[in-house]
């Protein structure tokens, strides 16, 4: 009988440990897919063709008004529009419909209220700036997709701004 539980436990570690290894390719695989998409897609369609380090990609199509960039701390209020990047509208802001706005969303920039790519992407922006944005799955949703279930683990993300209001962070004296 021991030998038997033994026998058993030795072929669950080993059966754990394939799965987990065959798992460890198939991530392996899916972020591999993942940049073979988002290099096509950037080459095919977006006018700044190298990435920032972090791997966002940011083209800014009107600069704003502001006497700053945006920092962390600084409270701001943007219009967007979330898509795939087969260019399917997956989120946006309330009312971001051909040129209509009326709900912007609000957050505190480098707080982690958004995904990574577009917290980074705001810090180059001023007050009335529009930026497209290629973000990757890094800086957006990681392996595991969108909360909501959205957007799928290891999927790049395409994003429309514009920076509505900046609310600077005032250090208290």
């Amino acid at each position: 009988m021991k030998q038997f539980f033994a026998v058993f436990i030795l072929t669950s570690v080993v059966i754990a440990f394939s799965a987990c290894n065959n798992n460890d390719n198939s991530l392996e695989k899916m972020r591999e897919n993942e940049l073979v998409i988002l290099d096509d897609y950037i080459q095919a369609n977006f006018p700044v063709k190298d990435a920032l380090p972090s791997g966002l990609y940011f083209y800014e199509e009107t600069v704003g008004h502001g006497d700053s960039l945006i920092r962390g701390g600084d409270r701001v209020q943007i219009f967007y529009a979330t898509y795939t990047i087969d260019s399917i509208l997956i989120d946006q802001s309330s009312g971001y419909v051909e040129g209509y706005r009326f709900e912007p969303l609000e957050f505190i920039v480098g707080t982690g209220g958004v995904v990574a790519g577009l917290d980074e992407a705001i810090t180059y922006m001023r007050e009335g700036g529009k930026a497209d944005l290629v973000i990757n799955s890094e800086l957006a949703y990681g392996q595991n997709g969108s909360p909501n279930g959205g957007v799928s683990g290891f999927s790049t993300i395409l994003m429309e701004i514009e920076v509505y209001k900046v609310y600077p962070f005032i250090v208290p004296e």
